[in-house]
């Protein structure tokens, strides 16, 4: 299974807008664009995911799409160094999540659409129409 971005179609749909274009407007880096863009990206920042968001005016859920083509897969069983590498970590970040005080999912996803609404904002009050044409959707 691989993550993919339909950033290549949202361009499509908001009028084959370059990735140059999309920097100048969002600040996002135009090779990290390219790197969403063609699958080679192994991460995305919330800020940039949100940046995304505020800029097609979209959800994550419009941004992303899994593709369940067959994976090869690394039988090789680990290590007994793997093992306690791989243990020591999932014991410290078991004990910084239950440090952590309790968050329903609500208030995640308010926190989530205020930085979309804060980004949107910011853009609104810095954005320069480009040709004379404002890119909003």
């Amino acid at each position: 299974m691989k993550v993919k971005t339909k950033l290549a179609q949202l361009k499509a749909n908001y009028g084959d807008i370059s990735d140059r274009e999309i920097s100048e407007l969002t600040g996002i880096d135009e090779r990290q664009l390219k790197e969403l863009e063609n699958g080679e990206a192994r991460a995305i920042e919330f800020d940039t995911l949100a940046q995304l968001c505020a800029f097609f005016q979209c959800t994550p859920n419009d941004l992303f799409v899994l593709d369940w083509e067959e994976v090869e897969i690394d039988t090789t069983p680990p290590s007994a160094e793997e093992l306690s590498k791989a243990s020591k970590i999932i014991n410290k970040a078991f004990a910084r999540a239950e440090a952590m005080p309790p968050r329903p999912a609500e208030e995640i996803w308010k926190s989530f659409e205020a930085t979309v609404d804060r980004i949107a904002s910011q853009r609104e009050n810095s954005e320069p129409s480009v040709n004379g044409t404002n890119f909003d959707a």
